[in-house]
């Protein structure tokens, strides 16, 4: 059964944790009903916390989404991933298998660098001084524009310098990165990553008269190293440690979990709903929003989508949005 959006199944939970791009955030705009909802169930007493993929610290996020629209009372918590990345540099605890105690890092694409701020982890700008590699967001920039004419309309311009010209780019292609990628692992260096995502639906505004678009995000870049034999340390969904990042700061607050009326409302399998199996919680899937309303688009299916990560379809429950169609 496919519900129509979440009102249909609210009061089975007390605990909803949402993703955020794709499910009540479509890139450019909020979804119809989706900002309703969360509200709704906030006013209802229920605890409702958004857990996104993204390097960039909570506090940060917050302020962005509030410049859109997105009001304290539409929520009670907003978790990043980034904010279980700067927790765990603050403890000086990262350590791979094949560099226990690294401490220099070089950033691929763009950093968040604020969870690095204060640790003992130090960039470095050449990669061969470094210890392991972090990855940033895969914005790219003049020089490797220049380098591929052919990709050019698939080059989409996120921001401007002081004198008007594109500084920054999204990309839809990861070709730019295989060099990059190829040297890491011709190295040996191990990466880390707290954005599993391998895509996400931007607007840019920079382009006119364009739609939101799947541009690459940093999973996309921890993949292709995987595929090169690299070591990755990874935070966030589908991963078991930023559910428990997240349910330790709820306990901390005095609320009680309880995993059988808890759920994961997401629009991606591979991160989101493999992530509330993955915790023990009740997975709920946007079909009609989002990553997988695109791959339906293209001809899959959820059936599909589920088989492909060792996921029994009847484990989790279907809805076309968050707030209805």
């Amino acid at each position: 059964m496919i519900y129509n959006g979440l009102a249909d199944i609210s009061e089975k939970f007390d605990t909803f944790i949402f993703d955020a791009y794709g499910v009540f955030w479509e890139g450019s705009g909020f979804y119809a009903g989706s900002r309703e909802i969360m509200q709704k169930l906030c006013q209802q007493g229920k605890t409702v916390v958004i857990v996104s993929n993204s390097t960039a610290l909570g506090t940060d996020l917050r302020v962005s989404y509030a410049r859109r629209g997105l009001a304290d009372d539409h929520y009670s918590y907003l978790i990043s991933s980034g904010d279980l990345l700067q927790y765990r540099l603050q403890k000086g605890d990262i350590a791979f298998a094949s560099c226990p105690h690294p401490l220099k890092y070089y950033v691929i694409g763009k950093p968040h660098s604020k969870a690095f701020i204060g640790t003992k982890y130090q960039q470095v700008e050449r990669l061969k001084d470094a210890d392991f590699v972090y990855i940033g967001v895969p914005f790219i920039y003049a020089d490797t524009v220049e380098k591929f004419p052919h990709l050019q309309k698939q080059f989409l311009p996120v921001r401007l310098d002081d004198s008007g010209k594109v500084c920054e780019w999204d990309t839809l292609s990861a070709e730019p990165f295989e060099q990059i990628t190829d040297q890491v692992a011709d190295m040996g260096l191990p990466a880390l990553n707290a954005n599993p995502d391998f895509t996400a639906k931007e607007g840019h505004c920079l382009v006119p008269n364009s739609e939101a678009a799947f541009v690459i995000r940093n999973g996309t870049i921890a993949q292709m190293l995987r595929d090169k034999k690299t070591e990755v340390l990874e935070f966030g969904k589908p991963h078991h440690n930023i559910y428990d990042f997240v349910f330790n700061i709820l306990k901390n607050d005095g609320i009680t979990i309880d995993k059988k009326r808890t759920c994961m409302i997401g629009d991606t399998v591979r991160t989101d709903i493999k992530g509330g199996i993955n915790a023990n919680i009740t997975p709920i899937l946007c079909i009609e929003t989002g990553v997988t309303a695109e791959a339906i688009n293209n001809g899959n299916t959820v059936e599909n989508l589920c088989k492909k990560e060792n996921i029994d379809v009847k484990q989790i429950i279907q809805i076309k949005s968050v707030g209805g169609k």
